[in-house]
Parts: structure tokens; C-alpha cells; sequence
């Protein structure tokens, strides 16, 4: 139930700051916050991440859609197991963030970002929080499968030396 309750705050959080920022911020205004660290703008992709494929609104549409379902369906077979902890808040994370933007293009045939971080490798990259969650959702299934996969190696290692012994 934990998880289902990450699910919609981040899924909420993100659309309804979506929701202010189309509001109450213009296209082409920018306002700095965190002593200019982060720039809040309004900002439309049409595309995936950066824009790619922005001229193939409907691919976007219909691929962001079928990832979206793989990973839903891989959350619903793990969620009722005891074990997982770290992957079912993964998949929480980037569940929530991934459905915020997927009402985005339904809704409005584009994603609302809303900040970018002063940095100047990367800040023409607009980001929304739904990014953020999906970026960290997804770092934190990777550790965990690592975790996983090393603790898997670990006992096959044990049954191996065990059969050895013998």
C-alpha cells in the first residue's frame, strides 16, 4: 500500500506544479530561485528527452504509452511479493513521474517541463519533477538489481563450493 501511495504523491505533486507553472508563468519568463541555482520557466517537449522525435507526436505517444505498460505490468507482478523493497520504490518513482507526463501527451499532445539547473553543460535542458523522479526511480532500480544480482552470485557461489566439498 506504501507503494501504490509514492505512486500518486509523486504522480500529484507533478501535475499539480504543472498545473501552476502553466498559470501562472509565461512562455519565454524566467524566474530564478535557490540564490539562481534553478530557473523556473514554462517550457513544452513534443518528443522524448531534448526533444528527440518531437516531430512524431503520435510514435511519442503510442511508444511512451507501451513503456509505460511494460513497466506498470513488471510493478503489479512485484508489488504483492515481501521482498523488492528497492525496486517496488523504484518502480513507485518512475511510475508516478512517468504517468504525470503521460497524461501531459494525451491530454495536451505535449510534456510541461518547468525548470533547469544553472549549470552550464546542461542548462538549456528544461526538466519537470516527473524527470527527476524517473531519473532517481530508475538509478534506484539499477543499484538494486546490482544488490541482487551480487547476493544471487554470492549463493550460487556457496551451493558450488558446498557441492565441491563433497
Amino acid at each position: 500500500m506504501m507503494y501504490l501511495l509514492i505512486t500518486l504523491a509523486v504522480f500529484l505533486l507533478d501535475s499539480n506544479i504543472k498545473n501552476f507553472i502553466e498559470q501562472s508563468i509565461r512562455i519565454g519568463e524566467k524566474r530564478d530561485i535557490l540564490k539562481g541555482k534553478i530557473t523556473i520557466r514554462r517550457e513544452y517537449n513534443s518528443g522524448f528527452c531534448l526533444n528527440i522525435m518531437d516531430d512524431s507526436i503520435d510514435l511519442v505517444k503510442k511508444l511512451s504509452a507501451i513503456v509505460f505498460g511494460i513497466v506498470t505490468l513488471t510493478y503489479i507482478l512485484i508489488l504483492p511479493k515481501k521482498r523488492n523493497r528497492l525496486r517496488k520504490l523504484g518502480l513507485s518513482l518512475c511510475i508516478g513521474g512517468a504517468a504525470s507526463n503521460l497524461r501531459d501527451r494525451f491530454k495536451k499532445g505535449k510534456v510541461v517541463d518547468y525548470f533547469s539547473f544553472n549549470i552550464k553543460s546542461i542548462e538549456h535542458i528544461v526538466f519537470n519533477l516527473a524527470d527527476i523522479f524517473i531519473f532517481i526511480g530508475s538509478f534506484i532500480i539499477f543499484m538494486s538489481s546490482l544488490f541482487h544480482h551480487n547476493s544471487i552470485t554470492k549463493k550460487a557461489d556457496s551451493l558450488q563450493k558446498l557441492g565441491e566439498d563433497k
